[in-house]
């Protein structure tokens, strides 16, 4: 019965989707002077000249506090806002292709081009209650969002029934508690990330955090892989690992205390080649709690005994003659809400803070900063081109909640000020 209804809310998306789709958005792609302007940016002329990072025109407004920016391997743009997920085409901004999706928060893109959303899904549990609705965190995947033929709901991850580490209906409905300070629906997947071999991260925050007992705690990475069935990979997805090395309550070089974002080090679509290598960054927002290192790099290596989650602690070693910031510089965040890898031969790190109105850049040695300008024989340390205040101008934000990065150009889900902002570094320092 819980899967009849759920697939019925899903048909009812699918309906309205096809409803709101305008198939311009997809024919827009081979006029060159548009894919000129729009995929390498328009830099505003007042701001060339500035030294680091400059606005590129036009800025995308019309959003409802957006959660998220993605650009994936088709070179679409994907935003999740408080209405649902948006598409845009880099070539032509408008129309967009809009979804209605229930607390649309983060969105990814797998190498065989599937959308996945983490999301919120309304559904009944007939062996608790059959008139009672529960309000559960959920990751959709979805097909053909970017026209390439009919869009299609191929799976929904729905927790706890996602969760192999709750393997009965008994500790699935454990917390299925209205009157519980632990109830599920106070659950939370935050973000996601994609690797090489299709696997997806899922990062889940939530209020019970035992390590002691043989469910997951909530502050955990999840691990999912596609399912195989005699020997056929299909498109349904399992949970095969949830990543316990990071501990769920107490802050460290390699804890997960209220995770807000993840991101492998495989990123759209810039290279030819993709890195096997299964480690990731996350984001620490628990704001209740002093955490000293929120972002933190957590190295995946294989052993004889299998593969384990490590911290990377050679970023601690901070070369002050060579950069003024670090990404491993103690309380240097207070509230990172997305991380960003920009996948070309530069690998730059973005993290953005909500609480501090910021976008940060670092190097993979953890230096902030790019190198100087070619020609700068005077000047050996990296150039400090990380910016942001409070407010509403062209290098300032409201909440930032999402950066992705393609071909050069940084973009920013402004949350507070309903936009996405581009960015570019300036001709010196390409």
């Amino acid at each position: 019965m819980r899967e009849q209804r759920i697939y019925l809310l899903l048909l009812v998306i699918i309906g309205s989707t096809f409803a709101g789709a305008c198939e311009a958005i997809f024919n827009s792609k081979s006029n060159d002077d548009t894919d000129e302007i729009f995929a390498e940016g328009r830099i505003d002329p007042s701001l060339e000249s500035e030294e680091g990072y400059a606005l590129v025109q036009p800025v995308w407004t019309g959003f409802e506090a957006p959660s998220d920016v993605h650009v994936g391997f088709d070179e679409f743009v994907y935003v999740t806002d408080a209405q649902g997920i948006h598409i845009l085409d880099l070539a032509d901004l408008s129309p967009r292709l809009s979804i209605s999706l229930q607390g649309a928060n983060a969105i990814t893109q797998d190498r065989l081009l599937n959308v996945y959303v983490s999301a919120r899904i309304d559904t009944v549990i007939e062996s608790i209650n059959p008139n009672v609705s529960w309000n559960l965190p959920a990751i959709f995947k979805i097909k053909n969002l970017n026209g390439a033929g009919p869009i299609t709901f191929v799976d929904t991850l729905i927790f706890p029934f996602d969760d192999a580490s709750l393997s009965t209906s008994a500790a699935q409905n454990a917390r299925l508690n209205k009157n519980s300070a632990t109830n599920y629906e106070r659950v939370e997947i935050t973000g996601l990330s994609i690797l090489a071999d299709n696997t997806l991260y899922a990062t889940r925050r939530g209020p019970s955090n035992s390590t002691t007992q043989v469910a997951a705690p909530d502050n955990t990475v999840l691990e999912f892989r596609r399912v195989t069935v005699d020997g056929i990979t299909t498109n349904k997805m399992q949970n095969v690992r949830q990543i316990r090395a990071l501990n769920p309550s107490v802050p460290s070089l390699r804890s997960g205390v209220g995770m807000s974002a993840i991101a492998s080090f495989v990123a759209p679509p810039q290279r030819d080649s993709f890195t096997s290598d299964r480690s990731f960054l996350v984001a620490q927002a628990d704001t209740t709690k002093d955490i000293a290192f929120r972002v933190l790099w957590i190295e995946a290596i294989e052993t004889i005994d299998g593969l384990i989650y490590q911290q990377n602690a050679s970023l601690l070693a901070q070369d002050t003659t060579q950069a003024d910031g670090f990404l491993y510089e103690p309380n240097k965040f207070a509230q990172p809400t997305d991380i960003a890898f920009s996948g070309d031969d530069n690998s730059f790190i973005f993290v953005v803070d909500a609480e501090l109105n910021r976008l940060f850049q670092f190097q993979t040695n953890g230096q902030e900063g790019v190198p100087p300008p070619a020609g700068a024989a005077d000047q050996t340390r990296q150039v400090l081109v990380s910016f942001g205040q409070f407010g509403n101008g062209p290098k300032e934000f409201k909440n930032p909640s999402g950066v992705a990065y393609f071909d050069r150009i940084v973009y920013v889900a402004d949350k507070g000020n309903n936009r996405i902002v581009r960015y570019k570094l300036t001709s010196d320092f390409e």
